[in-house]
């Protein structure tokens, strides 16, 4: 079966922005640029304890879905969902233990909901997609 052409977009989006994510620790380390999380200016110190592990893991997932979906693997848009589903848990958790800004907590919950809704409608719902992820299944 064809691959959907979002989906061929959608593989090197993913991943230019691993790699993204991995030069902005990189740069982060080094000291260069502006920090901002949330789009809320922060310190470089809050945003290597608190943005680092999840960009992180969100650069290595990134780098996973552009992986699964050059091959054609099923799994690979459960890793989208996936990656939503973590923003919103991080998020909620460190607001929970005030370890994050309320407004960059609630900003994150609910681009995590928005983006992760259109994500599962895409993924899931999408007839030409989901039939696509059906097929592929059935290899």
């Amino acid at each position: 079966m064809k691959q959907p052409f979002l989906i061929r977009i959608l593989t090197w989006f993913a991943a230019l922005a691993s790699a993204g994510m991995f030069l902005s620790i990189s740069l982060a380390l080094c000291d260069i640029g502006p920090f901002v999380m949330g789009g809320e200016r922060v310190t470089r110190t809050e945003w290597l304890h608190i943005a680092t592990p999840l960009v992180g893991v969100i650069g290595v997932l990134m780098a996973l879905i552009a992986f699964g979906f050059a091959i054609q693997k099923p799994w690979s848009r459960h890793l989208v969902i996936a990656i939503f589903g973590l923003i919103i848990v991080y998020a909620s958790t460190l607001g929970a233990l005030d370890v994050l800004c309320h407004t960059i907590m609630w900003r994150a919950i609910v681009n995590g909901l928005v983006f992760g809704s259109a994500s599962v409608w895409y993924f899931y719902l999408k007839p030409n997609v989901a039939a696509y992820f059906r097929e592929l299944s059935k290899r």
